[in-house]
């Protein structure tokens, strides 16, 4: 029986270092690659998001340089303030080819911004529908930025198949 009594203790601890290898190596080193998959699992997860942060900032740098070229071409279209007479004199013209009577054309009080100063001029224009819609679409095609604030349209009380109009027409200029 001694001889195998000697092979069940040397099966024994061939059990208990087989065990004793599992728990203190095996386990802590599958947890250790575990938590190790787990850590490149988020890491990819950061990476993916920052290649898609990366593709935004690239879209807004775009984004950005077309705004800035947009602002550029605006501020070339924007007049010096000295310009304001030989506008003046544009659209008193333009009215005049139009058909229209100029009853009066005077700047309004100029209003500061940022960037630009707006000049509104008030203007009451009288004769035919027809010319004074042909005075907008010019109006339109200044080369200047304009924008008409206020507009009102009544029958002229002097001319029949007139209008009398009373507008308020902004100008916008460098500072």
């Amino acid at each position: 029986m001694k001889g195998s009594m000697r092979i069940l203790l040397t099966l024994f601890g061939i059990v208990v270092v087989t065990v004793a290898v599992v728990f203190v190596v095996v386990r802590p080193l599958g947890q250790r690659v575990a938590a190790d998959q787990e850590a490149i699992r988020d890491r990819r997860d950061q990476l993916v998001k920052l290649q898609r942060v990366a593709r935004r900032i690239d879209d807004l740098q775009e984004e950005i340089k077309r705004l800035e070229d947009a602002l550029a071409f605006f501020e070339d279209r924007l007049p010096q303030e000295r310009e304001i007479e030989v506008i003046l004199r544009e659209v008193w013209v333009t009215a005049e080819a139009r058909s229209l009577a100029a009853r009066s054309i005077r700047t309004l009080k100029a209003e500061t911004a940022s960037r630009y100063n707006v000049q509104p001029i008030s203007l009451t224009l009288e004769g035919p529908f027809a010319g004074f819609y042909e005075f907008l679409l010019c109006l339109e095609q200044l080369p200047r930025i304009t924008k008409v604030r206020e507009m009102q349209i009544q029958k002229s009380p002097t001319e029949p198949g007139a209008v009398l109009v009373d507008m308020v027409v902004d100008i916008f200029f460098e500072n």
